[in-house]
């Protein structure tokens, strides 16, 4: 358990917070888009506890959902934002998601170009050059491997179409 998670937060503060069934919530663990950072159900009367890096990455996903992105994508794009948020802190000593957006003012975008490239950008302060990562999907599909992360110097130009996600906004939406 990582200290920097925060304290413990229930389901059903979850639920709450974010004006939710439980019911979307479950789905969102037993599908594997969320795993609880404290403790998760392995039988009767056991209850999951999440961090607020959970609630944030629900924002994440039900923002995916939104959009019909399929849970198994979801799943990916959380984990690789896990990633992402271990790559940045390598650069940005004490850079921790989502206490960055909260306590530290950066700005962070995720965009997923033509299904398969997903990028993250991370900048603080208006004239910062952002920081920017990038994770195949493709090549993680199958795997439960770590991502592979790489810096890009500039967002992509030619794609398709594009979704992109304002993290700091969600953020906002859910640790309140």
């Amino acid at each position: 358990m990582n200290s920097n998670l925060g304290s413990q937060v229930p389901l059903k503060q979850i639920q709450l917070r974010l004006n939710l069934p439980q019911h979307v919530l479950i789905h969102l663990c037993e599908k594997g888009v969320i795993e609880p950072d404290y403790s998760d159900t392995t039988g009767r009367g056991k209850r999951r506890e999440f961090s607020e890096r959970n609630v944030f990455e629900f924002g994440v996903a039900l923002a995916l959902r939104r959009l019909e992105v399929p849970v198994c994508t979801m799943a990916l794009v959380v984990r690789i934002l896990r990633t992402f948020s271990r790559a940045v802190s390598k650069a940005v000593p004490g850079f921790v998601i989502p206490d960055a957006i909260r306590e530290q003012n950066w700005d962070l975008v995720l965009g997923l170009y033509d299904a398969d490239l997903l990028v993250f950008s991370a900048r603080s302060g208006p004239l910062n050059k952002p920081l920017i990562l990038g994770a195949k999907l493709a090549a993680n599909r199958s795997s439960d491997a770590s991502p592979r992360v790489t810096r890009l110097n500039d967002l992509p130009s030619k794609y398709e179409a594009r979704i992109e996600l304002n993290l700091t906004e969600i953020a906002r939406n859910t640790l309140k």
